[in-house]
């Protein structure tokens, strides 16, 4: 190998290295701390995360004027989706229609939490929610061990080595549990209470691998929601879905 080559190589080496930790530090700086004494805060990615998903591109928050899915339409086509990634184990549980696009929870067939995926209501594409089911989810995310599965070869154990698991088995031993539901839905709490003060968490929180999932309830009617980290407390809220339209459990 000549020395050209080399440095050709060297230099591609150095620019995916930085791209990886950039796309680390936006995440990061996307969430706002509840362990920090200062609260960072920054929006989703928007259109941009809609070319990292699974399935294909899909529309930016705000800016369909389609007719939303229904919840069996949207259920129809995430079942479609698990089974073009062969995820023949995991099935659709929750659906929420937001007037963005339709929001859905996958599980498995005992009803755990494996990630969220939204569906876009003009293409019915599908794909990786942005956000905390993108950075935090350490099984199925971009850091995560079935992240390939995603469409997020590079991110996954092909080229990180289960870098989620790593991650996760850090905080563990550093913060010597896990935060629980309790803990997440009373840090939800927390947040609203300084945030959002209109807004109440939900006495439920659905778990997915590395995070919690909260419903946000304004006088007692489910209005949006937001995520709690199961490792180091961080909150992100999901700015991106608009206003709820119907929600419903598929069977």
């Amino acid at each position: 190998m000549d020395t050209r080559t080399v440095s050709l190589a060297l230099i591609a080496a150095f620019l995916g290295a930085t791209l990886l930790g950039a796309g680390i530090w936006i995440g990061q700086s996307l969430t706002r701390s509840t362990t920090a004494s200062s609260w960072q805060y920054g929006d989703m990615m928007g259109a941009t995360a809609g070319g990292m998903m699974g399935g294909g591109m899909m529309t930016s928050p705000g800016s369909s004027n389609a007719e939303p899915l229904s919840t069996e339409d949207a259920a129809q086509a995430v079942d479609k989706y698990l089974q073009s990634l062969g995820l023949t184990d995991l099935e659709v549980g929750e659906v929420m229609i937001f007037d963005n696009h339709a929001y859905a929870q996958v599980v498995d067939g005992a009803k755990n939490g494996a990630f969220e995926v939204l569906v876009d209501p003009v293409t019915r594409s599908v794909g990786l929610e942005y956000g905390p089911a993108m950075m935090w989810n350490i099984e199925y995310g971009m850091m995560g061990g079935r992240g390939a599965m995603m469409g997020f070869g590079m991110m996954g154990t092909s080229m990180m080595g289960g870098a989620g698991s790593m991650m996760a088995q850090e905080f563990i031993g550093s913060s010597g549990e896990a935060i629980s539901a309790d803990q997440a839905i009373e840090i939800a709490q927390d947040y609203l209470d300084r945030y959002l003060p209109a807004l109440t968490a939900d006495e439920h929180a659905d778990a997915f691998p590395g995070y919690f999932t909260i419903h946000t309830l304004q006088e007692g009617e489910n209005v949006g929601m937001l995520s709690v980290n199961a490792f180091n407390g961080d909150v992100w809220y999901h700015t991106w879905h608009g206003s709820l339209i119907e929600e419903g459990i598929h069977d």
